[in-house]
Parts: structure tokens; C-alpha cells; sequence
């Protein structure tokens, strides 16, 4: 399925919230109407994030732009299902002026891009972890 990129905004903190319309057609005249949000944030641009993930004991630039990689997505998914053709289009207008208007402060915030590279990060360290300690049990069975 193909996104189709209907909007860029323009965030306070410098970076771009991209609206896709990634709606298709269900059966008959209805459709499911889906939009995704996405920002991409440069891991590297963040630099504070980096210094204060260094604070953890096991972490050091490179492992942090390993696990991450240059640039976290932010992304979120708004659907509406069997939505009448002739209001697809009021409909997903209407998805993405709620979206907007309930997260612009939220992603616009100075803090947002750190915080939300924070997360990732543990989120895919913690992942990270509880695989080798998988594949560590896996091999002792064996």
C-alpha cells in the first residue's frame, strides 16, 4: 500500500510533521480512510540525548547510532473504516485537523525530539537485551 504525502507542518522545534493519506478502497463505495503522522527526528542532531544516554553505564555514542541508526521516526496512525466514497475526502480532512490540533504542542516542544530518542533508545536496548538472553538460553540447550 502506497502513502501518498498530502501535508508538510513546519514544527517549532525545527522539524517536520509529514501527513500521509494512506487510504484504499474496501468493498464496494466504501472505503477505509487512513492517515499516518510521521516526524523524522536526526539522531544526531539531538546532541544533549546522546551526552545524557552516555550517562547510562553501558552506552556510548557508537552503540546508541547502532541500535538507532541516524534518524527515530515518530509515527502515528489514525483510520476510519466504511466511510462513504462521497465523504472520504470530509472524513480524512478531518482525521488530520484533530491530529494536528491535539498533538502540534506535544511534537512542537523543545524536548520532544530528546525525549522521544530516549525512549527508542531504551525501548530498543531493552529489546536488544532480552534477545541475547534468548539466544544465550537457546545455546545452553543445546
Amino acid at each position: 500500500m502506497e502513502n501518498k504525502l498530502v501535508k508538510t507542518i513546519g514544527l517549532k522545534n525545527n522539524l517536520k510533521l509529514k501527513i500521509y493519506d494512506r487510504s484504499k478502497k474496501m468493498a464496494g463505495d466504501r472505503w477505509l480512510v487512513s492517515m499516518i503522522a510521521q516526524v523524522d527526528i536526526p539522531v544526531s542532531s539531538v546532541p544533549q540525548t546522546l551526552h545524557d544516554l552516555q550517562h547510562d553505564p553501558d552506552s556510548d555514542k557508537d552503540e546508541i547510532l547502532k541500535l538507532l541508526g541516524s534518524v527515530v521516526t515518530f509515527e502515528q496512525k489514525r483510520e476510519r473504516f466504511f466511510i462513504d466514497e462521497s465523504k472520504k475526502e470530509p472524513v480524512f480532512n478531518e482525521v488530520c485537523d484533530h491530529f494536528v490540533k491535539s498533538t502540534f504542542n506535544y511534537l512542537s516542544h523543545p524536548d520532544f525530539p530528546k525525549k522521544y530518542v530516549i525512549i527508542k533508545y531504551r525501548e530498543k536496548k531493552k529489546k536488544a537485551l532480552l534477545e541475547a538472553a534468548i539466544n544465550q538460553h537457546r545455546s545452553e540447550l543445546k
